[in-house]
């Protein structure tokens, strides 16, 4: 498994995760609803870095990392982990 920084051209892979995860509703707080252009935004282009763990060719998973807080709290970070359901154990 190789895990690197992800690009937008593997948002086309990560999209059926994305979408199958937030679909559910159980683990994200984003609207169930979330348009691809929208998870876009929030995945791939909000976060400081995204990252993707790949197999083969494969995405299996992704992550980011993002400021927690503006201003004084900027350097405590979050971050965000999915991993497509064909992937997990």
């Amino acid at each position: 498994m190789h895990i690197r920084e992800a690009t937008l051209a593997d948002f086309e892979q990560i999209w059926p995760f994305f979408h199958e995860i937030v679909s559910a509703g159980e683990t994200y707080a984003y609207p169930r609803d979330t348009t691809r252009e929208q998870a876009i935004t929030l995945w791939m282009e909000t976060p400081r870095k995204t990252f993707v763990a790949e197999e083969n060719g494969q995405i299996l998973g992704s992550y980011y990392i993002k400021t927690n807080q503006p201003g004084g709290g900027d350097h405590v970070c979050n971050c965000g982990y999915m991993v497509s359901s064909a992937a997990r154990v």
